[in-house]
């Protein structure tokens, strides 16, 4: 073999020995718009130190980043490894910019990230997602086509117990891929879902906590405490140490996108949104966004929905009149394996009673909106995206419309899906396309 592609392979070699999941980017402790914008910068590696920095490209040239730090996660069956994380600081918002990852002082990583754009821009947005199918990677290559800004995870972010090794499988391989990187190019934000909490017996469940930087000002729950995420002392010490100060907090939280407030609420059964302490963050939450031009509530639970699969999984849906008051526009949910969304709604609960029972209420529904000539909406629209990769619910639903409720408008389960958001000023476009590429559903809405 001759000197100089020996000298390539074994560069080549050394940089994919050097991670166990390559560099992938997160919104971090930063919720705000800033002049200039930071990300965070994640990887994971062998449990050893190792002297590890990043850079990225300024107009003078490479600009050394502060210390990466790390957490150290064991728990089996994944061998010990250390969760690394680097905040890209000073980005011009919207701006492409190169950065690299050395190791030893070689480099063994190089992407460009773009940190949030300060206006019009594209969200892409599914949910139920990374169960290791070919339709969950049909569609990744899809989302990478449609180049998004951002992307959103409703929920039940991988399958199918949220674990760490199932994170090793599924999750990272096909969204941080070689053919079609996504994870190293823009922002994952993410909810968890049901799949994605803390399980009786399993050491790295919850991985979520662990494996995300998102924003921390959600509301201040404990360990243990109530509306939490139930962790059990013995089994999972492992992740909640792994997280830091992000469980159980990192559940819920907010931040804002260009000129959209989103609202990320954590829909699992232990979370009460009628409770004191949840009710007066999430009205907090609410009000103080009155100065965006759009507000969008993001959660696994959907409120409104007409799936035969889940129809009584309604307890999320008491706090539609807050949503209303404070004029959310979009509430976006997964949980149901497929694409539903309602006309503009409002609802008023009248009956609600245990947890996984039907929640009783008076609805009133906009009957002129159509998203195409009507474009300003008269109530809340909620859109469940759900046929992110999983097996798909109730197939048979989409060509019976007297299976739906009254309120809905859209409503297709034969095919995976996800959600397109092209944000404009006073115009949100909403597409939901195929992994073809193929159009299913469009509105637009207008202030």
């Amino acid at each position: 073999m001759r000197p100089l592609l020996l000298l390539v392979l074994t560069a080549v070699l050394s940089a994919q020995d050097a991670f166990l999941v390559k560099p992938y980017l997160q919104l971090g402790d930063a919720p705000k718009l800033a002049a200039k914008e930071r990300l965070d910068l994640l990887w994971h590696a062998e449990d050893r130190d190792a002297a590890w920095s990043v850079e990225v490209k300024g107009p003078r040239g490479w600009v050394a980043q502060a210390a990466p730090a790390y957490r150290r996660l064991d728990a089996p069956p994944l061998p010990a490894h250390r969760i690394y994380r680097a905040t890209l600081r000073n980005l011009t918002p919207g701006v492409k910019v190169p950065y690299r990852v050395k190791l030893e002082g070689k480099v063994v990583f190089e992407a460009e990230a773009q940190a949030r754009r300060p206006g019009a821009h594209r969200m892409v947005v599914f949910g139920d997602a990374a169960d290791g199918s070919a339709a969950q990677q049909a569609l990744a290559k899809a989302v990478a086509g449609a180049h998004p800004d951002a992307v959103f995870i409703v929920g039940d972010l991988v399958y199918g117990r949220g674990r760490a090794s199932e994170y090793r499988t599924h999750f990272f391989p096909v969204y941080n891929a070689e053919g079609f990187p996504l994870m190293r190019s823009v922002p994952f934000l993410g909810v968890p879902g049901n799949h994605d909490v803390p399980f009786k017996g399993l050491g790295d469940a919850a991985a979520y906590f662990a494996y995300w930087s998102m924003p921390l000002d959600g509301p201040a729950l404990e360990p243990g405490g109530p509306n939490a995420a139930p962790m059990v002392a013995g089994v999972h010490d492992a992740v909640v140490a792994a997280a830091g100060p992000a469980f159980p907090r990192m559940a819920s939280y907010s931040f804002d996108y260009g000129n959209v407030h989103w609202t990320v609420l954590d829909s699992n059964v232990y979370a009460d949104w009628t409770s004191p302490a949840l009710k007066a963050w999430l009205e907090a939450d609410l009000k103080a966004a009155q100065g965006a031009t759009w507000r969008i509530v993001a959660l696994h639970h959907p409120l409104f929905q007409s799936s035969r699969s889940h129809m009584d999984d309604q307890w999320m849906r008491p706090i539609s009149p807050l949503l209303e008051q404070y004029g959310v526009d979009l509430v976006l949910a997964g949980h149901v394996h497929n694409y539903q969304r309602t006309a503009p709604l409002r609802f008023r609960p009248t009956k609600v009673g245990p947890r996984s029972r039907p929640v009783e209420g008076a609805f009133t529904v906009d009957e002129a909106f159509d998203g195409k000539t009507a474009t300003r909406a008269r109530g809340v629209i909620h859109i469940v995206t759900g046929a992110g990769g999983a097996e798909l619910y109730d197939p048979w639903q989409t060509e019976v419309r007297a299976s739906w409720q009254p309120w809905t408008r859209t409503f297709i389960s034969d095919r995976h899906s996800f959600t397109v958001l092209d944000v404009a000023g006073r115009a949100l476009k909403v597409r939901q396309l195929d992994p073809e590429g193929r159009e299913l559903d469009r509105i637009t809405l207008t202030k």
